[in-house]
């Protein structure tokens, strides 16, 4: 038991709390905002830096009926998965006057990947049809109440929230979507009706804040219990089969594989880091 004890001291205080465990479904209870808009609330405009070089608001933006941002990153691997999705998104909804316009908060000092450069380069090759914009100061995303990359808020034409949440219900596989919420919620806007469901939760990374902002996470040492076995299991699944083999495992897990892997298989699962989950020396 010790043993498995040192496991679990080792994965929370070196994994990084960037991602939740994906879920089948997403709509769920939605998260509580702490801070930030609300459903009904009104933004304030913005004045963002593009990868083009020159500032852009919303205002500025010709025959907009809404606005879908997100707050998106080049690294997180969730909003890897939806560059594709968002832009097609874009394709479809800015002709109706929804225009994506993405917004990068990620601190570059923590997220190298998430730079201006990096942001330029990244549009460059994904050839991105919607503005990308850096929130280098951090003032927006706060603003906001964005957590997570990514995490859509839906406006509409007087830039009031009427969606926040996810772009649809499975960030892994676009060919198993059951439910596309924002392009839902922007439909229920074209018929003069609120979205249903008005929240989803985001599934993504956490936004990178800079040190002794309001929404920064606290160090590796002043992280609080440890990680959720959807948490490891994200972090260590690097083929994303829903398991953790051997040869993905590192530290004093890949040491200790054996003992954990109960079914003798060659493969954790999050049945299994459930078990160890809590259990200390006795």
């Amino acid at each position: 038991m010790k043993v498995l004890f040192s496991v679990l001291i080792f994965l929370c205080c070196s994994l990084p709390s960037d991602m939740n465990g994906q879920e089948r479904r997403q709509q769920g209870p939605p998260p509580q905002q702490a801070q930030g808009y609300k459903i009904g609330d009104q933004a304030s405009d913005f004045n963002l830096k593009n990868v083009d070089g020159a500032f852009y608001s919303l205002a500025g933006l010709q025959n907009a009926k809404g606005y879908i941002v997100v707050f998106t990153s080049n690294v997180c691997p969730f909003a890897l998965l939806y560059e594709d999705r968002l832009i097609a998104l874009h394709q479809d909804m800015a002709p109706k006057g929804y225009p994506v316009v993405a917004i990068n908060a990620n601190d570059a000092t923590i997220e190298e990947g998430d730079s201006f450069d990096n942001m330029k380069i990244r549009a460059t090759e994904k050839d991105f049809p919607f503005l990308y914009l850096d929130d280098q100061d951090q003032t927006i995303f706060p603003q906001f109440g964005a957590r997570k990359t990514p995490q859509v808020f839906l406006l509409d034409q007087n830039r009031v929230v009427r969606y926040i949440g996810a772009i649809d219900d499975n960030a892994k596989n676009p060919a198993g979507v059951n439910e596309q919420f924002v392009r839902n919620a922007v439909a229920a806007l074209e018929r003069g009706e609120m979205p249903t469901p008005s929240e989803t939760k985001a599934v993504g990374c956490s936004i990178k804040a800079k040190a002794g902002h309001g929404n920064a996470h606290p160090p590796k040492g002043e992280r609080r219990g440890p990680p959720s076995p959807d948490k490891i299991l994200e972090r260590m699944d690097k083929n994303q089969d829903q398991k953790v083999s051997l040869a993905e495992a590192h530290g004093p897990l890949k040491r200790d594989f054996n003992r954990i892997d109960e079914n003798e298989d060659g493969f954790l699962t999050v049945e299994e880091l459930s078990k160890i989950k809590g259990k200390g020396p006795r």
